[in-house]
């Protein structure tokens, strides 16, 4: 009887270990079914999940997926190891050329089935991934955010700020256009106002380094007794790391600038201008999956007989609210070694220390 027992004992366990391999090779072998027209994409990551939602942009060794469950959620490039995708997307090439079309990848390979025929891209050579058809509109992001805060009683005030971040991204180039501007009263007496543009294309000659034909910056503080200065050069630079986890590069130029005063003393000119040598280090990290920083240090050293350097540093949080709405939180210092003295006999501070909370949305 103990060797009946003893064989019944051994059978089930052979069944329960068979029925486990059974559902376990059912599972590793689960795959979503064929994409058809009018569908969603489906993305399997690294960790053997699939997702299913759409592709809505792939840059900078980040993929931008939207799902019903998770809604919008950014995914390093490198553990997205698997697409299926039925909608026409366009893929950039390294070399700026392009290829529209459905597509599956898998491991190392793309394939895109175009009208001519199906393309094959090795994966590593994919600068992007755009929805749809390449339009002039898919190249384009902005952010535009501002800042509000009012204050009543013993203390009436009311600060506003306001910044619009706008970029076109292509293969071998990209635009940045950056405005901030700022305005406070106290009391109903001004105490801030104060305006700074600037425009800057950067033209990439391999993925890391760049030159940048032309940069432009306008800037006005009623406070630092600057009507308006303007900045306008050209530069070369270098991104020391470029990938999903951090972008951070450094960049040296030589630049005119030209800065008019508001007032000044008598037998001063209320014009001055001198060449200048800008240098600037700007890192863009992600913190954690839901807050991001903008860290940015520029110095622009002026030449000539007694003139001015200065100085410009704005750090930026912004942490994911819900959907494209961001909280943000923002410090910019400025210093110049040689404020002007006005037609009053005053004499601006050499500091301008400033931080900012508000909201943001990106398009």
């Amino acid at each position: 009887m103990y060797k009946n027992v003893h064989r019944v004992l051994i059978m089930a366990l052979a069944i329960l270990a068979l029925t486990a391999g059974f559902a376990a090779a059912q599972e590793d072998a689960w795959t979503p079914p064929p994409p058809s027209d009018g569908e969603k994409d489906w993305i399997r990551l690294s960790s053997g999940e699939w997702l299913w939602g759409t592709i809505d942009l792939m840059r900078d060794e980040s993929l931008e997926f939207d799902s019903e469950e998770m809604d919008e959620v950014t995914i390093d490039w490198v553990d997205v190891v698997e697409i299926r995708s039925a909608r026409a997307m366009t893929y950039v090439k390294l070399d700026g050329s392009m290829v529209t079309g459905t597509s599956t990848m898998k491991g190392k390979t793309i394939l895109i089935e175009t009208t001519g025929g199906v393309v094959e891209i090795p994966r590593s050579q994919i600068q992007s991934i755009l929805e749809g058809e390449p339009t002039e509109l898919n190249f384009w992001s902005a952010k535009v955010g501002v800042d509000l805060k009012t204050r009543t009683g013993n203390t009436n005030q009311k600060d506003f700020g306001a910044r619009v971040f706008i970029k076109r991204e292509a293969a071998r180039s990209r635009i940045d256009v950056r405005y901030q501007g700022n305005f406070s009263k106290t009391n109903d007496e001004e105490n801030v106002r104060n305006n700074r543009g600037n425009i800057e294309w950067k033209v990439f000659l391999s993925r890391k380094f760049f030159v940048s034909p032309v940069k432009l910056e306008f800037f006005s503080d009623k406070f630092q007794n600057i009507d308006e200065r303007l900045t306008v050069g050209a530069g070369v630079g270098y991104y020391i790391s470029r990938s999903s986890k951090a972008d951070w590069f450094v960049e040296l130029g030589g630049a005119y600038q030209e800065t008019r005063w508001r007032s000044v003393e008598p037998g001063e000119d209320e014009k001055e201008s001198n060449g200048s040598v800008p240098f600037r280090t700007t890192l863009e990290t992600d913190i954690t999956k839901k807050t991001e920083l903008t860290a940015e240090y520029g110095v622009q050293v002026g030449l000539g007989h007694e003139a001015n350097t200065i100085h410009h540093t704005f750090v930026m949080f912004e942490i994911d609210v819900w959907g494209d709405i961001d909280f943000d939180m923002s410090v910019t210092w400025d210093h110049v070694t040689r404020p002007k003295t006005n037609a009053e006999g005053i004499t601006p501070l050499k500091d301008d220390v400033a931080t900012y909370f508000g909201l943001s949305i990106d398009f």
